[in-house]
């Protein structure tokens, strides 16, 4: 895929405060120059850019490969956003440069574009290293000597899909495998072995409340004695919840995104005495990686017994805990009943 060249070469000075943002760049101050002085080709790129709905993103001259991108665009960048404006691929995606960079060069050498689906990037844009997925393609724009001036590249993101998907298929997999369940604790260590694989749920634990005596005996896990995860706190087959159970969980941590800030307990022991007072109650933890969980208490019935329980999910360090993922957790937790 090609763009071709209009008649109408000219920058079209439509209004609205981003587009104005774009027009009062000092484009002077990149290789590109001034934008008067832009190949026809680029100009018409350039307008088609602006004035579509859709996620585009322009890179021109080669190698630098300078940025401009439309409204639509903006959401992608998240935080990179407007500092991306004007500046070349590098100084925006460094995390992506080295995956990247070569396929914008062989567009241009080619002058064949490509198109990608699902395409995984750990990106850097809302403050930590992000599990993305994107859906897109890279089309050369031909001046008219043949040359290629640019890349257009238009994107559609496609993150929630894939998370969603897979997070279907871990509830399902648990669901067909209820007809295994023989007694409580069988049914603990099936919930186990499905999440073994879970890229959302890196390692999970359940433990059983005892009140007489006041205590909490580990039931399953996801990982066994010689493969535990050092980033996670002592985790023993019996918390005896009457000791000093304050000293190391009494300090909130604010963890900020672009759209959210989250309220986390710093942790070095599991916060069990936390959750057990209410049913249904959960903390979200900040461990000493500063990596999260989730502690949260529930009665589990099965086999015509119930036990007070609290499930510990370790969460995706490249995802943010939203309330996507919450809700997860929620359905993943409900599928148990």
């Amino acid at each position: 895929m090609s763009l071709s060249i209009t008649p109408d070469n000219d920058i079209k000075k439509e209004s609205s405060t981003f587009i104005n943002m774009v027009y009062d760049y000092d484009w002077s101050s990149t290789l590109l120059g001034p934008m008067d002085s832009w190949d026809p080709a680029l100009k018409n790129a350039v307008n088609l850019c602006l004035s579509s709905k859709f996620p585009i993103c322009l890179y021109m001259g080669s190698p630098h490969w300078t940025e401009l991108y439309n409204e639509a665009w903006i959401p992608t960048l998240k935080t990179k956003h407007p500092f991306a404006l004007g500046k070349q691929f590098k100084q925006v995606w460094p995390e992506a440069y080295d995956a990247f960079f070569p396929q914008l060069e062989n567009v241009k050498n080619t002058g064949k574009g490509m198109f990608c689906e699902d395409q995984y990037f750990e990106s850097q844009r809302d403050g930590y290293t992000e599990e993305t997925y994107f859906n897109f393609t890279f089309s050369p724009v031909f001046k008219s000597d043949g040359t290629v001036c640019a890349i257009f590249n238009v994107l559609q993101e496609t993150t929630q899909k894939v998370l969603n998907t897979r997070r279907v298929k871990v509830i399902s997999e648990f669901s067909h495998r209820i007809s295994e369940i023989k007694s409580l604790e069988s049914a603990c260590h099936i919930i186990m072995n499905v999440l073994s694989n879970s890229a959302d749920i890196p390692y999970a634990l359940i433990y059983f409340v005892d009140h007489k005596p006041n205590t909490a005996r580990l039931i399953a896990k996801t990982f066994d004695k010689d493969n535990i995860p050092d980033y996670i706190p002592d985790s023993p087959e019996i918390i005896y919840l009457t000791e000093d159970i304050n000293k190391s969980c009494n300090t909130y941590v604010e963890v900020k995104r672009k759209d959210v800030t989250f309220s986390l307990l710093k942790c070095d022991s599991w916060p069990i005495h936390l959750v057990i007072k209410e049913e249904e109650k959960h903390v979200k933890a900040l461990l000493k990686d500063e990596s999260q969980a989730v502690i949260e208490s529930k009665k589990i019935s099965i086999c015509g017994r119930t036990l007070s329980a609290v499930l510990i999910y370790g969460i995706n360090r490249f995802r943010s805990l939203d309330e996507q993922y919450m809700e997860f957790l929620k359905v993943y937790k409900s599928s148990h009943d």
